[in-house]
């Protein structure tokens, strides 16, 4: 009996020795275990190398280690963890679909007013983004849908170098599918967009004419009795498509300029005034999507008691409309238009759509909803054409950063532009683009790439790389206000981002420097931000 205890008590023994025995070769190479579970399909990379595929189960070296989760269809994710010997961490796995958008449109080959074929692109377009190619549209629904970071995990901090290294991990798996998704986003709406475009070029070598009301008129009399003279007409449709001046001669024999202007500008008209256009438009962009008019007049004629007139004299566009490089462009197509066109050409700032979301403002977690923000610094041609004259000293030119501002110039320049001056949070947010990096350029060999500083004077908006959300400038050639207000309240302001005269060391993004609200100076411009 004793003896077939002790053969007991060693067979327990053996067993469990090969019980230790596995136990050490399991964990004995100090490893922690990472166990992935997905509903679908995934594929495991591990500190940048394929290891496997879901459902997957690997012993991984203790300490720091980056896994990224690929599967088709699904918006890449990229995660870091702390592995602890003996440990196991266990992902359920839920990756989120990256959805190509998909909008059917009707035959538009049987479509014939062109109105309603720029409605159609407007469903592409409006929602998304403010710049009528493809390519924005499915870089706003990339941005505003594609997982951000995770934050540094504790005890890290955003400038360790395992997060740092992370973080570039995230960068690079963020380009992998943007790629996938630009080349099947892009295609789907440039089919749609090319069927409309094919039909609106159709349409847009007939000529139509239509009523458009005057909204001012003014007649100068150079012959006897008002019979004779010098008429210029304003022309404005409630849709806002037309909108344009006309200067010529009346000459009559006995209807006189000033009865006209009386008829034309009655609460009730008497004198109806048409306009033959090419059945075409130029797309302008503005704050609240696109606005269209017609731009190549050839002929106008009133109808006034029972006569139809037709009236000799030249189409002069708005100022802030024919300075635009793609309205010239338009209009040389057919340089016989009578059309007066300067020679100088303008551009207007851009705008950027900013996702919503999460990040750390001063220490803590601030959600920050959805807006718009100018790409660039106010440039000076801007300014001066929607905010008033200025004079920007030695440091002048058309797309330099209008310059030497106080904020209640730089604040009542984005009241007139239907924005107003950003918040810190909100500038803040823009500028790190989805980084936790101090610095935009933390990850990159040259920050001079990204900013202008470090000189003696302002230089052209948007001659640095923008950030990943398509800004510019964020950091310095010029220092932004932003509408919080300092300790004295009111009184102070906060400039960001630095300018041509800073160090490197100083654009730090969480950087602002408090000034007296009347301060200004030949580094000091802004940008503004609108609702959506």
């Amino acid at each position: 009996m004793q003896q077939k205890t002790i053969s007991v008590f060693f067979v327990l023994l053996l067993c469990a020795l090969s019980f230790a025995q596995d136990s050490v070769s399991y964990y004995g190479h100090n490893t922690g275990i990472l166990e992935l579970q997905s509903p679908v399909p995934v594929g495991v990379w591990l500190n940048e190398q394929a290891v496997g595929n879901t459902p997957f189960l690997m012993e991984v070296p203790a300490g720091w280690a980056i896994y990224s989760l690929r599967s088709p269809g699904y918006w890449t994710e990229s995660y870091l963890a702390n592995f602890v010997r003996g440990v196991k961490i266990l992902h359920e796995v839920q990756l989120k679909k990256s959805t190509i958008p998909v909008i059917e449109i009707p035959d538009v080959s049987r479509i014939n007013d062109l109105r309603v074929l720029e409605n159609m692109y407007d469903s592409l377009v409006r929602p998304k983004y403010y710049v009528p190619v493809p390519d924005s549209i499915c870089l706003a629904r990339f941005v505003a849908d594609y997982p951000l970071p995770i934050s540094a995990p504790e005890p890290l901090k955003d400038n360790s170098p395992q997060y740092r290294h992370y973080f570039d991990v995230y960068l690079k798996e963020r380009q992998l599918s943007f790629n996938e998704w630009y080349e099947n986003c892009s295609s789907s709406m440039h089919k749609n967009m090319t069927a409309i475009f094919t039909r609106i070029a159709e349409l847009g070598e007939e000529q139509v004419s239509g009523f458009v009301p005057v909204v001012a008129a003014n007649f100068e009399s150079t012959g006897l009795n008002g019979l004779k003279g010098n008429l210029e007409l304003y022309f404005y449709s409630p849709d806002a498509r037309a909108e344009v001046a006309w200067k010529g001669t009346w000459e009559h024999d006995f209807l006189t300029g000033n009865d006209l202007v009386k008829a034309l500008l009655a609460s009730a008209p008497l004198a109806l005034a048409f306009l033959t256009v090419q059945n075409n438009t130029v797309w302008i962009p503005i704050e609240d999507g696109y606005s269209r008019r017609y731009y190549k007049y050839s002929e106008l004629k009133v109808t006034w008691n029972g006569l139809s007139i037709p009236l000799k004299g030249e189409f002069i566009l708005p100022d802030y409309i024919r300075i635009r490089p793609e309205v010239v462009r338009w209009l040389a197509e057919k340089p016989h238009q009578q059309i007066v066109v300067p020679e100088k050409t303008t551009m207007y700032a851009e705008l950027a759509k900013i996702p919503g979301g999460t990040f750390k403002y001063k220490g803590r977690d601030t959600e920050i909803k959805p807006f718009t923000i100018n790409t660039s610094a106010i440039n000076q041609e801007l300014y001066k054409a929607k905010c008033g004259e200025k004079d920007f000293g030695k440091y002048k030119g058309d797309s330099l950063p209008a310059h030497s501002v106080t904020w209640t110039e730089a604040n009542k320049c984005c009241t007139l532009l239907g924005g107003e001056l950003p918040s810190e949070a909100q500038w803040e947010y823009a500028a790190r683009a989805g980084s936790p990096y101090p610095y935009y350029w933390a990850s990159s060999i040259n920050a001079k790439d990204y900013a202008v500083f470090g000189e003696k004077k302002p230089v052209a908006v948007r001659s640095k790389n923008p950030n990943g959300w398509g800004l510019y400038d964020m950091f310095g050639n010029v220092a932004e206000w932003v509408k919080d207000d300092g300790f004295w309240y009111g009184k102070y302001k906060f400039l960001k981002g630095g300018s041509y005269k800073s160090d490197e060391i100083t654009l730090n993004v969480e950087n602002a420097v408090e000034e007296d609200a009347r301060y200004w100076g030949t580094h000091v411009g802004f940008r503004c931000v609108y609702g959506n």
